[in-house]
């Protein structure tokens, strides 16, 4: 089998006579010029698994490196720089050697799938930059192992890079939390807080590529109109998360709900909705009176509601309902962290599907506390009846995977599953 050694942005083969090469199973994968056994793609084409490779000479001594960021999760089309820092006092003396460097990758990944640019190719001095692009011909979404080589001589030094591909940015992640990098969108040294982290790390995690829109705080608030209907009429999926935000600067504007309404009336569209505040800012919030409010009531699929309740400022857990992607799930949700604790829960109308409940007594209009809706799902959507809508009324970023519970990782996958965006 051989492997593809890119030194440049062109797509340069070398051959490399190996035993046991990974293909795109998830077996360990090539020997090389280092000896040292890599791992094939997984989640990306079929492939046999390969034993351990039985390469050539063991990592030098003389001279190491490392890459800066250590891993890499890029879009079909996607670019990332990095730094390769170059040790050179390992050994008695300074090493003065040039080295000279190139990208290995898979044989699973062919035509433009992954090129690369070193500058310079050649190092002299402690460093080299490596620009790494993803085409759209020859790979797919999946993760991959890339190895960084460095040789210079006989002296030879190896470091794994971890790719994950996603897919073609059909999605808009839409950070409505209130936090720091909400007070002025275009400043990127603004701190992201814990939501931004953990919901740009799931659809990573779930190779699926992704624009961010960072609603801007100063124009949040009942009469916000970002993200535009022309903003969001190009992407298939959005989700759109708002922390702990509620009150004066609003979870969902009624401007808000009626561009979503008209993007998911146009048909084939999905939108995930993560808020724990949404009924509390926007819901009729009695468990005994009908819902007035139109997104709610036919996007979202609520008969009525209830804010807060009984688990404002608590722990609890949220169970998986049966019959769904969340059966036999539970999802332990710690009080305020690293965010404030709350649950809006769902009388659900005919058509919406209950996929996870706590237990609480809604506006104590119930005889006793009970399991009620706290996850819901509507599908068949919209006038043209083909959209999703998904509204978690949890905070996730408070979920904490323990013995018997599960994570926050657990929990997106199953409204992924739920919204037919990925199997089980």
């Amino acid at each position: 089998m051989n492997i593809r050694k890119l030194t440049s942005l062109g797509t340069t083969a070398v051959l490399l006579i190996v035993v046991g090469c990974g293909g795109g199973g998830n077996g360990s994968g090539k020997g090389g010029t280092t000896g040292k056994g890599g791992t094939g793609a997984t989640g990306a084409t079929a492939g046999n698994g390969g034993t351990t490779g039985t390469g050539g000479a063991n990592q030098t001594s003389d001279y190491s490196f490392t890459v800066t960021p250590t891993a890499l999760s890029l879009p079909l089309g996607g670019m990332q720089s990095l730094t390769v820092t170059i040790d050179r006092d390992l050994g008695a003396a300074t090493f003065i050697d040039p080295i000279t460097f190139a990208l290995e990758v898979p044989n699973s990944i062919t035509g433009t799938g992954v090129t690369a640019q070193f500058t310079p190719t050649t190092a002299t001095a402690g460093s080299t930059t490596l620009v790494v692009n993803i085409g759209t011909v020859g790979i797919v979404a999946g993760r991959y192992t890339l190895e960084v080589v460095g040789t210079s001589g006989a002296d030879v030094y190896t470091v794994d890079l971890p790719l994950t591909v996603t897919t073609a940015k059909n999605t808009l992640l839409v950070d409505n939390d209130g936090s720091s990098n909400n007070e002025d969108p275009t400043d990127t040294t603004d701190p992201q807080s814990s939501s931004d982290t953990l919901f740009a790390s799931l659809l990573q995690g779930e190779a699926i590529g992704f624009n961010t829109f960072i609603a801007d705080e100063t124009m949040a608030g009942t009469a916000a109109a970002d993200p535009s209907l022309a903003t969001i009429s190009s992407y298939s999926t959005i989700v759109w998360y708002t922390g702990n935000l509620y009150g004066d600067h609003q979870s969902m504007s009624p401007t808000q709900e009626a561009i979503l309404q008209g993007w998911l009336d146009a048909g084939g569209h999905t939108l995930l909705v993560f808020s724990e505040n949404l009924i509390y800012d926007n819901g009729v919030t009695t468990w005994i009176d009908p819902e007035s409010d139109e997104f709610l009531a036919d996007y979202v699929g609520a008969a009525s509601d209830a804010e807060d309740g009984d688990l404002d400022h608590v722990s609890y857990t949220a169970t998986g309902a049966a019959g769904t992607p969340f059966a036999g799930e539970a999802f332990h949700v710690i009080k305020d962290s690293p965010i404030g604790s709350s649950a809006d829960v769902i009388s659900p109308a005919t058509g919406t599907d209950t996929l996870a409940t706590v237990v609480e007594n809604p506006d104590q209009q119930l005889p006793a506390a009970t399991a009620v809706p706290a996850v819901v799902g509507r599908k068949l959507v919209g006038a043209a009846g083909t959209s999703t809508v998904v509204y978690v009324g949890i905070p996730i970023e408070n979920v904490l995977m323990t013995t018997a519970n599960n994570s926050p990782t657990d929990f997106f996958h199953a409204v992924l599953v739920y919204a037919g965006i990925k199997t089980q």
